[in-house]
C-alpha cells in the first residue's frame, strides 16, 4: 500500500512545465551575435486531442463511538463527486526533442465545460448516552451538516512524473505511460466542513503501475481532483490517425477507449484500467467498525485526434 500527497506535485509539475515552452528560442533567435556559434533549436512535435471523460467516484466512511450507557453516536457519511465533460475537449501534447534527453513532454489542460458535481449525505444516525439515574450528558450532538456544490470539468492527459530518484531507465517502447487528470473549478468549497469528502493524502492505493502519480479525492476543493493512469503511451497519442476522404471530405480517425474501475478500502484502493468501455458495477465492502472506509467509482474516457 502506497498513499502520496505528492502527487499533486507530479501532476503540477507536468503541467506546469508547457509554461517553459514560452522560453525555447526560435528559429530567429538561433544566433546570440555576428560569429557566434549557432544554437540548436529543440525539435518541437505536438498532437491536438479530444477527450471525453464522464465518471464517479464515492466514499463511504463509519462513526461509531456508541457504547451502552455512555455518551456516543454512530453514522455512515457518503461523499459522491460525479463529472463529465458533456462532449469532447481540446487538448494540446507538446514534444519538445532535447539533446541528451528522452525529451519534454508537456500538455494542456481544456477548457472548463460539461459538470463536476460534490454531494454529501448521512445515513444511520443513532446516539447513546448515560443511563438512569445518571443524568444525560447534553446538548445530544446533531448530524453532521452536508451540502452540495456544482462546478465544471476540466481534463488532461499528462505525463506521468518519477519521483523518487534512482537509476536512470530506459522510455518503454510505447513512450512515456500517460494519466488522466480531470480538475474541478468554480462552485463553491466546503473543505473543511464537518461532511467534507476526502482530501488530497486521505487514500492510499495498492502498489501498481504509476502509483505515486494517482491522486483521487472526492471533497469540494478546486483544481486536480483525479490522477489515474490512462494505460496509454505518449507514441499512440502521437499516431492516432485523422483521414479526410471523398468529395465531402468525410473524416476518419481513430477512437481510443479506457476504463477505470476504483475498489476497495480508502487505505488500500485497487485501480485497474481497462481497454474499451467495461460494464459493471465495483465492488462495495462492508463497514463494520468506527473509521471503516471504503471507496468505488468508474470512469470512462475517450480519446481522439482533433480536427
Amino acid at each position: 500500500m502506497r498513499c502520496r500527497s505528492n502527487a499533486v506535485l507530479a501532476l503540477s509539475a507536468s503541467v506546469a512545465v508547457t509554461l517553459g515552452l514560452a522560453l525555447v528560442p526560435s528559429a530567429a533567435t538561433a544566433h546570440t551575435g555576428a560569429g557566434a556559434a549557432a544554437v540548436k533549436v529543440p525539435k518541437i512535435k505536438f498532437v491536438k486531442l479530444d477527450l471525453d471523460v464522464a465518471g464517479y467516484v464515492e466514499t463511504r466512511r463509519l462513526e461509531d463511538t456508541t457504547r451502552s450507557c455512555s455518551p456516543g453516536v454512530t453514522y455512515t457519511q457518503t461523499n459522491r463527486y460525479t463529472f463529465e465533460t458533456g462532449k469532447y475537449l481540446r487538448t494540446v501534447l507538446t514534444n519538445v526533442a532535447v539533446p541528451g534527453t528522452d525529451g519534454v513532454l508537456t500538455t494542456g489542460i481544456s477548457r472548463a465545460a460539461g459538470s463536476a458535481n460534490i454531494a454529501g449525505g448521512i445515513t444511520g444516525f443513532r446516539t447513546t448516552n448515560f443511563c438512569a439515574p445518571t443524568p444525560k450528558s447534553l446538548p445530544e450532538p446533531l448530524p453532521p451538516k452536508c451540502v452540495k456544490t456544482q462546478g465544471k470539468t476540466q481534463v488532461a492527459l499528462t505525463p506521468a512524473v518519477k519521483l523518487e530518484l534512482g537509476d536512470d531507465e530506459p522510455v518503454p517502447l510505447g513512450g512515456k505511460p500517460m494519466m488522466l487528470s480531470v480538475f474541478r473549478s468554480g462552485g463553491a468549497q466546503d473543505v473543511f466542513g464537518s461532511c467534507s469528502g476526502t482530501n488530497v493524502g486521505e487514500v492510499g492505493f495498492r502498489a501498481g503501475p504509476d502509483t505515486d502519480n494517482t491522486l483521487v479525492t472526492t471533497s469540494s476543493h478546486w483544481g486536480p481532483s483525479l490522477s489515474l493512469s490512462a494505460a496509454l503511451g505518449s507514441v499512440k497519442l502521437f499516431n492516432l490517425k485523422l483521414k479526410r476522404k471523398g468529395r465531402r471530405h468525410e473524416v476518419n480517425r481513430d477512437l481510443l477507449q479506457r476504463t477505470i474501475v476504483l475498489s476497495g478500502p480508502c487505505s488500500s484502493v485497487r485501480v485497474s484500467t481497462r481497454s474499451g468501455w467495461a460494464g459493471g458495477v465495483p465492488a462495495s465492502g462492508q463497514l463494520t467498525a468506527d473509521g471503516d472506509c471504503w471507496l468505488t467509482g468508474k470512469i470512462v474516457l475517450s480519446v481522439r485526434r482533433s480536427l
